[in-house]
């Protein structure tokens, strides 16, 4: 009897990318880094501005591409997305920036993308983790990156969805549980802020002496207030952090490029978030390299691979 020939084949590799605003544009520069070291992509997770990086990847832009958009970006053309709206559930409708996700992604659904993708989003009424990987990308990246108190929550599948970041902030288990073997995860959040400026202004109101005043406004009609305490509520359990992401230390690189003192809503400052993520990016890719080319490679029909990857 012939005994039978292991087949070895390439781990597949994918991104978590982390929700942080402008801070994200420095997935671009790990993409960059990733790209010029020829280590490929396979599968991709974002949260909030990591989605909508990823979604465009995943479309087909090039980095070249990406980095022009990003560097091109300013305010005043922001702005012209917002569409203000009655705050039942926040200031801006997000008709708009929804429009603006179909062009950035050509309309396309999840299986018309070139590489898997995976958009996190929170389920503002049960608290929960929601990932979308079908349906149409656009509406997908609206729920995402809904910051409560801001935009107005999203409706897919019954299910009112807001900011991934509210639950998870950088999605490694995402990437992994999509079918990665090897997860690059970039964490680009700060203290510099947080959810929502709004947010925090609701958790002073509430911490004010006069409860009453509290009490009134939340038996209100206006559902922002309800979004807002939800919010809140969800902001102070614990989240789905890289290094105890149920990974248990294993299969994942963690990068936190050096963007922390730049605020989310500093878009003007593109070209250096998108420079750290380069930096950040090279800090893996000979690491990874290495690895590929040791021929430490997981065995066909073996579920769990061999890989014992560290936290940058």
């Amino acid at each position: 009897m012939c005994k039978k020939q292991k087949v070895k084949v390439r781990p597949r590799i994918g991104i978590a990318l982390g929700s942080g605003g402008a801070r994200g544009y420095a997935h671009i520069g790990v993409l960059k880094a990733l790209q010029e070291a020829n280590i490929p992509i396979d599968i991709i997770a974002g949260t909030s501005m990591g989605a909508v990086v990823g979604a465009a990847y995943a479309a087909g832009y090039r980095i070249e591409e990406l980095e022009d958009i990003a560097l091109k970006m300013r305010w005043r053309w922001i702005l012209n997305l917002f569409d203000p709206t009655l705050p039942r559930q926040g200031i801006i409708a997000g008709n708009k920036v929804e429009k603006y996700f179909e062009i950035l992604t050509q309309g396309k659904e999840f299986s018309q993308l070139r590489k898997p993708l995976t958009v996190v989003a929170t389920d503002i009424v049960s608290g929960e983790e929601v990932r979308i990987s079908k349906g149409l990308v656009a509406k997908a990246l609206r729920a995402s990156i809904a910051i409560p108190g801001v935009f107005s929550p999203v409706k897919i599948d019954e299910r009112i969805l807001v900011d991934g970041s509210v639950t998870t902030p950088v999605p490694v288990r995402a990437a992994k549980e999509a079918g990665a073997d090897i997860v690059i995860a970039i964490d680009v959040s700060s203290n510099v802020d947080q959810t929502s400026t709004l947010v925090h202004t609701w958790k002073r109101i509430k911490n004010m002496p006069s409860q009453k005043v509290v009490r009134y406004i939340k038996n209100s009609r206006f559902e922002i207030i309800n979004v807002l305490d939800n919010t809140l509520e969800l902001c102070a359990r614990p989240k789905e952090v890289s290094l105890n992401s149920g990974l248990h230390g294993k299969h994942y690189y963690l990068l936190k490029p050096e963007v922390g003192n730049i605020k989310w809503y500093e878009f003007y400052r593109a070209g250096e978030c998108i420079r750290a993520g380069e930096i950040a990016g090279k800090k893996v890719t000979e690491k990874i390299k290495i690895a590929l080319d040791t021929g430490n490679f997981i065995e066909e029909g073996v579920k769990e691979s061999f890989w014992e990857l560290k936290a940058i």
